[in-house]
């Protein structure tokens, strides 16, 4: 029976520094000079710039990103009547949830808009609700003329509001 053993190459042999000059890493142990980086714990981070300003604080900053952005997923009124033409949705209400399982939208979608994108196709809409997040005017007024009714679903906003305390 063989004995186990690692592939040649597999191990390495730990550096030992100062041990001597015919080492090669003798009297500065492969520090290098004197100096902050020489001592033991002189970890500097990779952005310090030796106390001059540094860059990230040099750099102007610019924008701002709004953390109450509500990003909608557009969905064009053309696209719906054809995908109505083609039987792809059949239920009464044109919801998220039916649009998703359309492939009209990714399945990760939270919410969406109708927008009112045609290329002449509006002719069947005829019974059907629309129950969206948010519709433009433009796509609004070809659906309900194409004989459709549109909900939109108001969501409250999650910017919280200081008001004064009810007494009791």
């Amino acid at each position: 029976m063989e004995a186990l053993k690692p592939r040649v190459g597999a191990n390495k042999r730990r550096k030992r520094v100062g041990r001597g000059t015919s080492s090669g890493f003798g009297k500065t142990s492969g520090r290098g000079g004197k100096g902050q980086t020489a001592r033991n714990g002189g970890n500097i981070p990779a952005r310090f710039e030796g106390g001059q300003w540094p860059l990230y604080r040099r750099i102007p900053k610019r924008g701002f990103k709004n953390p109450f952005r509500h990003a909608f997923n557009g969905v064009n009124v053309g696209l719906l009547a054809s995908a109505i033409g083609e039987g792809l949705l059949t239920d009464a209400a044109i919801s998220l949830a039916s649009l998703k399982s359309a492939g009209l939208l990714p399945k990760n979608a939270e919410t969406w808009k109708l927008l009112g994108k045609t290329k002449g196709q509006t002719g069947s809409f005829a019974g059907k609700k629309i129950v969206a997040d948010a519709v433009s005017e433009n796509a609004r007024k070809l659906v309900e003329a194409a004989g459709a009714t549109v909900e939109v679903i108001v969501k409250k906003s999650k910017v919280l509001k200081k008001g004064k305390k009810k007494k009791e």
